[in-house]
C-alpha cells in the first residue's frame, strides 16, 4: 500500500463573467498577527471570525487571478512568489489549472506589496512572464515605489519591499502602461481604492449583465473589516483614507448587486456582500464544478 499524500492539490476555482474566464488561483497564504490591526484587540478580532464560523487565526490567503478574454491571457497579480516564505505557490497552481505561463501577455497590477508583486520577477530584474507585452499599473503607485526620496526616509524594515517592487517593474522596462483612466482594456475598468497604497486600485470585469469586481486589499481580513470597515492595518499607507475608501466601495457593491474577489479571500474566492446594520457580511459563493 502507497503512503498517503501528505500535501494539498493546488486550490482552483473558475468563474465566468459573460464571455470572460476568470481563474482564481492559490499562492499560499501568511501568517501575521492581529496586532498589525488598528482599532480592534486580538480578542475581538478573534470573536468576530469565530461568530463567522471561521478559525481564529490571524492567516491571510494569498489569490492571483488569470482572465481569459477573447484575445488576452490576462494575470492580476502574482502572489508572493515565496519571498520572507510567503505564498510561492503560482507555478505550481498556474500548472494545475491548465495555464502556461508563456500565454500571460497581460498584467494588471492592484499595487505594488510583495504579497502582490513578487511573483513577477525573478533576481536580477528577471521575467517570470516572459511573453507579456504590457503590466498596467497606476501612474501613482510606480511613482510611490521609485520616488527615491520616500525610499530613503522608509525605515529599514520597509525598505525590502521597495527593492521587491523595483525589480519587478525594472524586469518589464519598457512594458509598463502607467494609468490613470477607468477604461484600459475592452470589458475591464479600472476603479480607485486609494488608502491602502498611493495607487490602489480595483479591477471591474463588465460583459453583459456579468460582474465580477477584484477589489485587491480592501480587506486582509474579511469577516473581521466587513463587520467593523473602520479597523485598518498596519501596511495601509494612509489609514483613514483607506477605511473611508472601504466604507465607499462596500457601500457601492450592496448597492449595485455586485459580485465581489479579492486577494486575501479564502476559497471559493468569489462572493457577496449584504448589510448587517451599520456594518457588512461577505458570503462566499457555493462551490460547484460546472463554470
Amino acid at each position: 500500500m502507497s503512503s498517503p499524500i501528505a500535501y494539498q492539490a493546488p486550490a482552483i476555482n473558475r468563474k465566468k463573467v459573460g464571455d470572460m474566464t476568470v481563474t482564481m488561483l492559490s499562492d499560499g497564504y501568511l501568517d501575521v498577527s492581529f496586532e498589525l490591526l488598528n482599532g480592534i484587540d486580538a480578542a475581538k478580532a478573534e470573536a468576530l471570525l469565530e461568530k463567522r464560523g471561521a478559525p481564529a487565526l490571524p492567516r491571510m490567503n494569498i489569490n492571483v487571478y488569470v482572465v481569459h478574454t477573447g484575445n488576452r491571457t490576462i494575470l492580476i497579480d502574482s502572489g508572493a512568489g515565496g519571498i520572507n516564505g510567503w505564498g510561492g505557490r503560482l507555478q505550481v497552481a498556474l500548472a494545475a489549472a491548465g495555464i502556461d505561463p508563456l500565454d500571460i501577455d497581460t498584467i494588471l497590477l492592484t499595487h505594488g506589496h510583495p504579497d502582490h508583486i513578487g511573483g513577477l520577477a525573478g533576481p536580477l530584474q528577471t521575467p517570470l512572464f516572459p511573453n507579456v507585452q504590457q503590466l498596467f499599473v497606476h501612474e501613482k503607485e510606480l511613482g510611490f515605489w521609485r520616488d527615491d526620496s520616500i525610499y530613503t526616509s522608509a525605515p529599514d524594515g520597509f525598505r525590502p519591499f521597495f527593492e521587491v517592487a523595483r525589480n519587478a517593474f525594472n524586469a518589464y522596462g519598457d512594458k509598463l502602461v502607467p494609468f490613470r483612466q477607468e477604461a484600459i482594456l475592452p470589458g475591464i475598468q479600472t476603479v480607485p481604492l486609494f488608502g491602502h497604497t498611493p495607487g490602489h486600485t480595483g479591477f471591474l470585469l463588465e460583459d453583459g449583465s456579468d460582474s465580477l469586481l477584484i477589489w485587491g486589499d480592501i480587506v486582509h481580513f474579511p469577516h473581521i473589516q466587513l463587520a467593523r470597515p473602520d479597523v485598518t492595518i498596519a501596511f495601509d499607507s494612509d489609514p483613514a483614507q483607506a477605511a473611508s475608501t472601504r466604507g465607499q466601495v462596500l457601500d457601492r457593491v450592496v448597492s449595485d448587486k455586485l459580485s465581489i474577489t479579492g486577494m486575501h479571500f479564502n476559497l471559493p474566492t468569489a462572493g457577496s456582500v449584504q448589510r448587517d446594520g451599520n456594518a457588512y457580511v461577505l458570503n462566499y459563493d457555493l462551490w460547484s464544478p460546472a463554470v
